[in-house]
């Protein structure tokens, strides 16, 4: 699954616009301006979403690999096209507590970002599991934390978003999942172009909202249905010369999942097509 990782908030300010042809004219930004910043920061992070999602249910039987027994498993990301975009995959370390019914796995550092994740199993009781057990295992609950500062092309972007998901319907011969949960992003940054500097602050509180995946998740890489929404609200702003303009983003965006790798984005009454093995929205 590739990902764009964490950058989607930039996009915030660098595809909001811009100028006009006059280099110290005003700075115009539009309310479809704020629409398309607000959906193009959200489908990335979406896509991002789903990617780790996917990443979950490996730790599974009867997901897109083989049964996953005694949970040493870490969440690792490595480099797949182009950059920054990369492949949720997991791998080994973690380790299961007794005292907290849990697995907690190492931080991994890359790119200037540390990721953090710890997960459970849980019986139909709710009952703290050791292993995963594909028969009795009916539950399973992910936390994913990513935070630090990513230097990129002309700028950088201090990130951190947070998410708790869990997922349901695993007991038993599966055909499908179902993944719920919430999340938080609050992101920072700059980008230094030749004559303009665009500054943004952003942060999201996320509900996924019963989002089913078929299995085996080798050919059903994509959600069926469900949804994620984003209440996404934070500041920019856009220099040209001596000319500076700030605004202020305040949206809900609805992601909606139709069994393909194109969801449905809307942002009030404007709809979007996003793919989400690039995370990239086109306005219908």
């Amino acid at each position: 699954m590739k990902r764009s990782l964490l950058l989607g908030a930039p996009m915030l300010v660098l595809m909001v616009a811009a100028c006009s042809s006059d280099s110290t004219g005003p700075i115009s930004i539009t309310a479809a301006d704020i629409n398309q910043a607000a959906v193009i920061s959200a489908s990335d992070a979406t896509a991002e979403d789903v990617s780790i999602l996917s990443a979950s249910d490996m730790t599974m039987s009867g997901g897109a690999v083989q049964n996953v027994v005694g949970g040493s498993l870490m969440l690792s990301r490595t480099p797949s096209g182009a950059t920054p975009s990369y492949a949720w995959t997991f791998g080994t370390g973690c380790t299961y507590s007794a005292s907290t019914g849990r697995f907690s796995c190492p931080p991994m550092t890359d790119g200037g970002l540390t990721l953090n994740r710890d997960y459970g199993f849980f019986d139909a009781n709710q009952a703290a599991q050791s292993a995963y057990s594909a028969s009795t295992t009916a539950s399973a609950n992910f936390h994913v934390n990513v935070a630090g500062v990513h230097v990129a092309t002309a700028g950088a972007d201090t990130v951190n978003r947070d998410r708790s998901l869990t997922v349901s319907g695993l007991a038993g011969a599966e055909t499908s999942r179902t993944w719920n949960g919430t999340g938080t992003r609050n992101d920072g940054g700059y980008r230094q172009e030749t004559d303009v500097k665009r500054n943004y602050h952003t942060t999201d509180a996320v509900t996924v909202s019963n989002v089913v995946v078929n299995l085996p998740r080798s050919s059903n890489p994509w959600p069926m249905s469900g949804s994620i929404t984003r209440q996404i609200s934070g500041t920019a702003s856009v220099s040209k010369a001596e000319v500076s303009k700030s605004f202020a983003v305040s949206r809900t965006v609805t992601i909606t999942f139709n069994g393909t790798q194109y969801a449905t984005v809307t942002v009030g009454s404007d709809t979007y097509t996003l793919d989400l093995s690039t995370g990239v929205a086109t306005k219908n």
